[in-house]
This record gives C-alpha cells, sequence and structure tokens, in this order.
C-alpha cells in the first residue's frame, strides 16, 4: 500500500517553498545602516530555512488529527510546538533584516518564550505517547526533568558567566534558557525512544523519524547554548547564521517525520481484483498485515494464537485445511473488532483493513460479508 500520489508529493513542495522564501530573503532591502548586509541576508536565509520547514511540519501534523483518538492531544502539542518554535526564527529573521538587534523587542526576551514552549510542549506531547503505551520509565515524572532542566539552564548560566568574554546584555539568561530547553528536549528524546521500541510495527518507522526529529531539536539546543559561550552577534559564526544550520536539520527531519505519521492513514485503499485464488500465504500475510495497525502490540498476542496454532504444525509444502482456514478468519475478525473499536491510539476503520490485506483475501471477506447481509435480508 502506498500513500496517494498528491500527499507524496507535500514533503517536496514544503521543502521547494523553504528554498523560495530562503532565495526571496536576499532581495529584501536593508536599512542603510546595517554594517554588513551580506551576513544579514545569510543570516535571514539561515533562520527562514527551518521557519518555512518547521511551519510545514506543523501543518501536515494537524491534517492527521482527525484520525487519532487519545493520542491526539499528544500529536496536537508536538505540532503546536513545531508553529510556536518558527516564531521565534521568523523573529530572528527579521531582526537580522532590519538590524533590531538592540531593539526592545528583542533584547526583551521576545526570543527566550517561544524557545522555552517550545521545550515544556514537545517534552509534554513525549510524555503523552509514553502515558499512552504504559511505557514505565523515570523520564515521565515531569517533577524529575523540570528539576534536571532548571538545574542545567542554571548551571549553564553561571558558566556563562564566568567564561563568555563579550559583553552583551542577557547573555548569561539566553544560555541558561536554551540549556534549559535542551535537557527538556533531551528528555523528550528518551522518551520517544522508548516509545518507538515498543509501540506497533506500522508505527516503527514515524516514530524513529520523531526520535530523529526531537535527537536533532536536542543537539541544535544544546548547540545554541554551548556554542553562545563564544559566539555572539558580531562574530563571523554568529552573523552569517552558521550557529542556525543545526535547526535546519531538525526542521529537515520533523518534515519527513510529519509526512511518515501522515502516512500512516493517508493509504490508498480502493479495490484491487485479485489475480489468484487466495493461498495460504494470503491469510497469513493479510493477519500480520492488520495485526501491525495496534499501537500496544500486548493487547493483540492472545489474538494471534490461532494464527500461532495453525502455522505451528504445518509442514513445507503442506495446505490449510477448510477448519484452518475458518480459524484463521475468526483471528483476523477478532483483530479487526479490536482495531476498529479498542485501538486506543487512532481510529481505524473497516475500509483501511481491507486495503491493508492482499486481494485474494480481500475477496473471501467480501464474499463473507455479502453471504451475512443476504441472510440477514431473508430472515425479513
Amino acid at each position: 500500500m502506498k500513500p496517494t500520489r498528491s500527499f507524496a508529493a507535500a514533503p517536496l513542495i514544503i521543502a521547494l517553498l523553504a528554498l523560495l522564501f530562503v532565495g526571496s530573503t536576499f532581495f529584501v532591502p536593508l536599512p542603510s545602516d546595517v554594517v554588513n548586509p551580506t551576513a544579514a541576508h545569510w543570516r535571514a536565509a539561515a533562520s527562514t530555512a527551518p521557519a518555512v520547514l518547521l511551519v510545514g511540519s506543523g501543518y501536515i501534523f494537524l491534517r492527521g488529527l482527525s484520525s487519532f483518538k487519545d493520542g491526539r492531544s499528544a500529536y496536537r502539542l508536538f505540532a503546536i510546538a513545531m508553529l510556536v518554535f518558527s516564531l521565534l526564527l521568523v523573529q530572528v529573521t527579521i531582526w537580522g533584516l532590519f538590524d533590531m538587534w538592540d531593539t526592545a523587542w528583542a533584547t526583551s526576551g521576545a526570543g527566550l518564550l517561544p524557545l522555552a514552549v517550545t521545550a515544556v510542549f514537545i517534552y509534554l506531547s513525549s510524555r503523552a505517547f509514553a502515558a499512552l503505551l504504559d511505557s514505565k520509565s523515570i523520564l515521565r515524572n515531569s517533577l524529575f526533568a523540570t528539576l534536571v532542566s532548571v538545574a542545567a539552564g542554571i548551571a549553564m548560566s553561571m558558566l556563562a558567566g564566568r567564561v563568555v568574554a563579550y559583553d552583551i546584555p542577557g547573555t548569561e539568561l539566553y544560555i541558561g534558557v536554551c540549556a534549559l530547553g535542551a535537557a527538556f528536549m533531551t528528555f523528550a528524546t528518551l522518551l520517544m525512544y522508548k516509545v518507538s521500541r515498543s509501540i506497533g510495527a506500522s508505527y516503527q518507522r514515524a516514530m524513529a523519524w520523531l526520535t530523529a526529529s526531537l535527537a536533532a531539536f536536542s543537539i541544535a539546543s544544546w548547540h545554541e547554548s554551548i556554542s553562545t559561550l563564544w559566539f555572539n552577534n558580531g562574530s563571523t559564526y554568529t552573523d552569517y547564521g552558521y550557529y542556525l544550520l543545526p535547526w535546519t536539520v531538525a526542521g529537515l527531519l520533523t518534515l519527513f517525520a510529519s509526512y511518515r505519521f501522515r502516512e500512516i492513514t493517508r493509504l490508498a485503499t480502493g479495490h484491487v481484483g485479485a489475480s489468484h485464488p487466495p493461498t495460504d500465504e494470503d491469510y497469513v500475510n493479510s493477519i500480520l498485515a492488520i495485526a501491525a495497525l495496534a499501537s500496544k502490540p500486548e493487547n493483540i498476542d492472545q489474538m494471534l494464537d490461532g494464527l500461532r496454532e495453525v502455522t505451528a504444525v504445518k509442514r513445507p509444502g503442506e495446505s490449510f485445511t477448510d477448519a484452518e482456514k475458518q480459524q484463521l478468519l475468526e483471528t483476523y475478525h477478532h483483530l479487526e473488532v479490536y482495531l476498529m473499536h479498542d485501538e486506543p491510539l487512532r481510529t481505524i476503520t473497516r475500509e483501511e483493513l481491507l486495503g491493508r490485506v492482499t486481494p485474494a483475501f480481500r475477496q473471501i471477506l467480501e464474499r463473507k460479508a455479502d453471504s451475512y447481509e443476504s441472510a440477514t435480508v431473508s430472515q425479513y
């Protein structure tokens, strides 16, 4: 099963839009008092790229909310975090293009609030995912995460007071808040890694990308905090926007993560005619395909005993008996009922399940459904 063609193009379209916006920053006229116009343009370009990528990622995440149930809050928090952080990057673009670094807007801490909010929202999102899957870990303890993160922020702020050689007001606070956010994002990364190891098979690719994007956010945040000990406005590393490149990497990974999540539900599920009679592999592969949709594999483990009982006694080349095929159909039915009514993460429809099975097995299911409907009608 593959995602629809128009949806598959979404990441490419967003990436091209990012390039378009990046290129447009070089044509923005600068104030006459900008000391280094070339650096200002490059810095604006470096902040625009991740901003557009994160807005696009947030949009894709939000578009996928309708299919989620208990996991909707976690999903929404992460999407909002991406949009909030993009506001910080937009501010950086504006400050750089119009040389507003010394204005009350820039020095008021307006850039720190989105960073802190993003970090907290990302942590809460990861915590919600972990709670949904009953993942036990001290990392889920919000008090512990907060205390450690605050301690990291204070420690980095104190270190900045000793190490920083340049004189820019608010540097210690900025470094401390970046470290606090980095610590929260580190907790989020570790939590999401645990989730990715325990979640069902159909979610693992998306969770792997999401974990990678969170790791990139963590690294970018720590890089922001540590590099500012030595580099700030007035240095080539900062003025040309090199320090923003890790955020671009994080934006790209988040874009792919959002695509992978949306891919889970945006599948082409139209009817496909079977080209051969159903084989034993059609039964087995179809059951395994829908079993992979369970976000908590332990919840369906006993349901798969019917499949194990049938396959365990079969020798190579030996076909299923009619009774065994009926047993496998009953196993499929139990999984279908669970996924449609008790799956905790998202809403799964019968049409989606039919889109996951092989064409030959789908015909069996549709014939049985037609027979049941005919029998029901004949009773009236």
